[in-house]
């Protein structure tokens, strides 16, 4: 057996939960709406019998019976010759309702003489007083209630008033109007049954446009996933505009986890393999030093020279793996950034002096963050001198800072070439450089250190340009003012 898809499970689950919602609803609904127009029928049905003792005195209903009486027909005949005269005053009855009947008792008769709004000698029958009505004899006072069964609406449930009909202080019979209540629960029914029935049509409207959706919303996933494999997904465009930056946020974060998981692989390779690595080398240029100072070996002295070199570069290579593998514990402490650069000024300076350029620092008023100091003066190192090694000679590094709300910014801008845009996005994955010597793990290290600090690194790129990297971090929760401004040129 086919199994359902996600998709038609949930319009199922969805059509079943909203049907149970809106018959619960719906019958709560109609079933109030009937008991407050059940006190709406008894009023009527009151009003009913009200206007019928008014417009018709007990001594008319008398002297029409005593007329009646001294006739030579039959108690049938004489039933449809009172009704016959008593019909033009029902007339005039307005009725909101064709579930009403209305009619006269006769007590001496023992039988109906007559019925409106419309004349039905069926009911023009002898039938005792009591199933009509139960004590109005007793009590002599109209009053309102249920009978089951009535006769009067061929044996259905009424609701019913009848008010006694007094004629020199005696009860002739009485004066009845009664509500058909089977009929009116039907009404009331197919009402309910004429709600739910449109709105279960217009939820299935509603669920097969969301069907449609929901099949595009699936199509744009799909192709946003192998855009994700093809490397392109921050290119990527939905045909449903309002996905489109939810999508993009996700192409970043997925980004984000991407390299996040390659760090923590390099990481581990450099943990695993570094200090096994690391050993032997010493050994090698230990053993190269000591030939190459031997005389023999004089004359190949700068072959030696250039081995232990090279042996340097590897042990510098396997030190920056380490950094990166290292999950040292940070000393976060509040510390005021302004502060840490200008601390870190003259060995940046001596930097740029070394290679012909200029620094320049434009620290504003900025709250204190919390920090490790040393992961932040190595941040702040590296990025200033892949700054430098990126310009020419007479290139200006700009440093600043500034607050934005909760969060400050630090801001390491270059006068280079830029950055190619294929490469702004791989940038923090190891290995990837700009550089002709470069191995492409400094910029790794300090997206590992902003990621430990909760920070946010940020990069602004355009070949011919230059380039800038921002790092936004928290301000510190007990920051209450900003520090001071340091400017420099």
């Amino acid at each position: 057996m086919k199994k359902f898809t996600l998709t038609t499970r949930l319009n199922i689950k969805v059509i079943c939960i909203i049907s149970v919602f809106m018959i619960t609803i719906t019958v709560y609904n109609q079933w109030m709406v009937f008991q407050e127009k059940e006190g709406e029928y008894a009023a009527q049905l009151e009003a009913i019998t009200d206007y019928i003792i008014k417009k018709i005195p007990a001594s008319t209903f008398a002297d029409i019976a005593e007329r009646k009486a001294e006739s030579q027909e039959t108690i049938e005949e004489q039933a449809v010759l009172i009704n016959s005269e008593i019909q033009p005053f029902f007339e005039n009855i307005l009725l909101t309702s064709r579930l009403v009947k209305y009619g006269f008792y006769s007590k001496e008769q023992q039988r109906i003489m007559a019925i409106g709004p419309e004349l039905d000698q069926s009911l023009l029958i002898n039938v005792e007083r009591s199933a009509l009505s139960t004590n109005i004899y007793d009590t002599e006072e109209a009053h309102w209630g249920r009978k089951s069964q009535s006769i009067v609406w061929y044996g259905t449930d009424v609701l019913y008033h009848v008010r006694p009909v007094i004629n020199d202080g005696q009860v002739i019979g009485h004066v009845f109007a009664c509500l058909n209540l089977d009929r009116a629960l039907l009404e009331i029914w197919a009402s309910v049954i004429k709600t739910l029935t449109t709105g279960f049509l217009a939820l299935l409207i509603v669920i097969m446009l969301f069907q449609e959706v929901f099949i595009q919303f699936k199509k744009e996933l799909e192709l946003f996933a192998e855009s994700i494999v093809a490397g392109r997904s921050k290119l990527f465009e939905s045909k449903i505009p309002e996905l489109t930056p939810i999508l993009h946020y996700i192409s970043e974060q997925t980004e984000s986890i991407a390299r996040l998981d390659r760090l923590n692989i390099v990481g581990e390779m450099a943990a695993s393999i570094g200090h096994e690595v690391r050993n032997p080398m010493t050994t090698v240029r230990g053993f190269l030093q000591f030939l190459g100072n031997k005389p023999s070996y004089r004359d190949s002295k700068e072959h030696f020279n250039l081995m232990i070199s090279e042996m340097d570069r590897a042990n510098k290579i396997i030190t920056e793996f380490l950094a990166l593998a290292k999950n040292k514990a940070m000393d976060f402490k509040s510390r005021d950034l302004n502060e840490v650069i200008t601390n870190i000024t003259p060995l940046l300076e001596s930097d740029a002096v070394r290679s012909n350029c200029q620094l320049k620092l434009d620290l504003q008023a900025v709250t204190p963050v919390r920090i490790d100091d040393s992961s932040m003066r190595q941040l702040i190192l590296n990025l200033v001198r892949n700054a430098i090694e990126a310009m020419k000679p007479g290139g200006t590094v700009k440093i600043s800072t500034v607050q934005r709300n909760e969060k400050v910014e630090l801001s390491i801008q270059d006068q280079g070439g830029g950055i190619q845009p294929e490469i702004i996005h791989k940038l923090g994955t190891p290995f990837i450089t700009t550089k002709e010597n470069g191995i492409g793990i400094g910029l790794a290290v300090c997206y590992r250190i902003v990621q430990r600090h909760e920070g946010e690194i940020k990069v602004k790129s355009a070949v011919g340009q230059g380039t800038t990297f921002t790092i936004t971090l928290n301000a510190a929760g007990d920051a209450t003012r900003p520090t001071g401004e340091v400017k420099t040129e």
